[in-house]
């Protein structure tokens, strides 16, 4: 893949309107709002928040790429659009419509050109698309058709541009596919606080945390801190992965937690400011959120990051 010269900023964000291909087609897709991309760069734009020079264009994920993580078997399912619709409940516009794979590879290749950003300028890289953890090595689940960020880490820990990786997932569901793949891992830690647990793991570098549903702003502000804090000497990264849901935002319509606008930007720049600290990369990508609002909430840290 090859990366056109990007002049330096506080941060980038990647986008391509192939984003909106796919499962755009499909009507009402389990209350996701697959315009919510273009939404938050339409906003970052008209906010002057975001200059477009500095708003990436990149290409899909390639065949090799994904075989990185995913098992030729698996592959060959997903080519098959019967097998993919069938497997994500949606209904087919045609057996031949490829679109819905041509997504997962669009959205796939961002994460990898906003990890390529991150590395070569040493700041935060935010995909407007991304966060499929629930996919495994040889199934998808849970919406997610390929592991955008196990492709990423995978292509550029063999290009040797870093070795050791922290995955911070706060998206309401458990990721459970980045911890499967991971499992054995000693030097990709994945560390997931959720509401929601959908399979029991243990690895040699992970930690998953389930809070109550019901948990408040401040209780909830806590964990985040507290586990942040208690990977301080356990776990040094050279890179790091965030999983930014704001399916945890009180307006999402599958979710049942109810925590602030407010609190989820408080969260997340002090997941943010974190890795700043550290004065490492980060790849940050939006994981889930579903209904007419949950954009705001990507928006919301995005802007607040370039305004600083």
């Amino acid at each position: 893949m090859i990366f056109p010269f990007v002049k330096r900023a506080r941060a980038y964000v990647v986008f391509t309107l192939e984003y909106l291909l796919g499962l755009s087609t499909y009507g009402d897709y389990h209350g996701f709002d697959i315009y919510k991309y273009k939404r938050i760069r339409d906003e970052l734009i008209k906010g002057k928040k975001l200059k477009r020079r500095f708003l990436c264009d990149p290409h899909p994920c390639s065949r090799e790429d994904i075989l990185l993580v995913h098992t030729e078997e698996y592959l060959r399912r997903i080519k098959d659009p019967v097998y993919v619709n069938q497997l994500l409940k949606i209904q087919m516009n045609s057996m031949w419509d490829s679109s819905v794979l041509e997504y997962f590879k669009a959205v796939t290749g961002g994460t990898m050109f906003a990890t390529a950003l991150s590395l070569k300028n040493g700041t935060a890289a935010f995909n407007l698309g991304g966060g499929f953890h629930h996919a495994h090595r040889d199934r998808g689940e849970g919406f997610c058709l390929i592991n955008d960020l196990a492709i990423a880490i995978e292509k550029f820990r063999r290009k040797r541009k870093f070795s050791k990786a922290l995955i911070i997932d706060l998206d309401y569901h458990q990721g459970n596919g980045n911890a499967s793949i991971y499992k054995d891992d000693p030097d990709v830690f994945t560390l997931s606080i959720h509401a929601e647990q959908w399979e029991t793991l243990e690895g040699v570098a992970m930690k998953d945390v389930l809070v109550d549903s019901a948990i408040g702003d401040e209780d909830y502000l806590d964990v985040v801190r507290e586990n942040l804090e208690w990977l301080e000497g356990r776990f040094t990264p050279e890179m790091v992965f965030y999983i930014a849901g704001s399916d945890p935002y009180e307006k999402d319509e599958l979710a049942d937690m109810k925590i602030s606008r407010e609190a989820m930007l408080r969260r997340n720049m002090m997941v943010y400011d974190f890795v700043k600290g550290k004065k490492l990369p980060l790849v940050v990508v939006p994981g889930g959120g579903y209904g007419k609002d949950s954009w705001h909430i990507y928006a919301d840290f995005i802007s607040r990051v370039l305004s600083r």
